[in-house]
């Protein structure tokens, strides 16, 4: 067990978060925001307007009782509940976001219902899995690298979640634009003592694991730092869905033909998604740091300015290709 270490705490949190457009035609205001993420009566929808639009729904439960997937391969049985949550940026952009704190079981036995209701969000591994370190290392790996069926599936619960919010009867389902959703999957830890003291850093990485898959791991430096990591992979989930769906649109232009106009399908982008792009804005303080490290490598927003530039040239040429076009036309006429 490691030093300050208490039974509640959690060796390990995991969470998955997908990210889509909303299928409608306009940006969602703040009411109709509210109404949509209104997903569990008599509870309330967390609202926040600057410095971009942000509505979070209450918290549902989900019961589990399954095998954590671990590298070892080792039983790791582990009852409760997982909390999935959906989110709506800039009135476009939905969310659903799954995760567990994973702790020691107090007892050896399954316990009622009612016990693991109580603690939302919390699942208890009743096998051991070695001391603390070695389990959190191999409940991480196991997770991002081996999840399936037969595990602990958070993969599904978002979806599913994701899915209810963007097929709900509100929303008129004309959207201006093509896109497809990612998905963010993570998991975090207290990171053990270096030479008996806390470490001052958090540690992180980020992966892209294929086109629409990504993952990261995040060791912090004490128990309260967990509290921001959900919020911070959210905000980075965004972001990445923001240069994932802008560089296929402009794959997808760079297609077409010479006859065609690519205006239809950019003009959209620029209109509705290019002021979505804020880094940090709704990181806790806490962890803000790590955005510094993201703009230094791999460099999000010299990205996302690069793109921004390619949209706005082949913009600017299709308008001049058009204006040549209908001068040529008129001149023959």
């Amino acid at each position: 067990m490691r030093a300050g270490y208490a039974m509640s705490d959690p060796l390990v949190l995991l969470g998955e978060v997908r990210t889509g457009l909303l299928p409608a035609s306009v940006a969602l205001p703040p009411q109709e925001a509210a109404e949509l993420l209104a997903l569990l009566p008599g509870q309330r929808v967390l609202m926040r307007e600057r410095p971009l639009a942000l509505a979070i729904s209450p918290s549902a439960a989900v019961g589990v009782d399954c095998q954590l997937a671990t590298v070892s391969r080792s039983d790791s049985r582990a009852v409760g509940t997982v909390a999935s949550h959906a989110t709506l940026v800039g009135g476009r952009v939905a969310q659903s976001s799954s995760s567990v704190r994973v702790v020691r079981a107090a007892e050896s036995n399954r316990r009622p219902w009612s016990h693991y209701l109580t603690r939302v969000g919390t699942v208890e591994l009743i096998h051991r899995l070695g001391d603390d370190t070695a389990a959190a290392v191999d409940l991480t790996e196991g997770f991002l690298e081996g999840s399936g069926a037969t595990t602990l599936d958070l993969g599904s619960i978002s979806e599913r979640l994701l899915n209810q919010v963007r097929t709900d009867a509100r929303l008129d389902r004309r959207p201006r634009l093509r896109t497809t959703a990612t998905r963010l999957r993570w998991a975090a830890r207290v990171a053990p003592p270096l030479e008996g003291a806390v470490r001052g850093r958090t540690l992180f990485a980020f992966r892209l694991e294929d086109e629409s898959t990504r993952s990261v791991r995040i060791m912090v430096p004490t128990v309260r730092d967990l509290a921001g990591v959900q919020r911070f992979c959210e905000d980075v989930a965004v972001h990445d869905w923001l240069l994932t769906t802008l560089d296929a649109a402009l794959g997808d232009a760079g297609r077409f033909g010479p006859h065609q106009d690519a205006v239809e399908l950019l003009t959209p982008l620029l209109e509705q998604l290019v002021h979505l792009w804020m880094p940090g804005a709704h990181t806790p303080a806490r962890l803000r740091e790590l955005w510094t490290r993201l703009e230094a490598d791999p460099g999000f927003t010299r990205q996302w300015t690069a793109q921004i530039g390619q949209l706005r040239d082949r913009l600017a040429v299709a308008t001049l290709e058009a204006l040549r076009a209908a001068k040529i036309s008129t001149a023959e006429w």
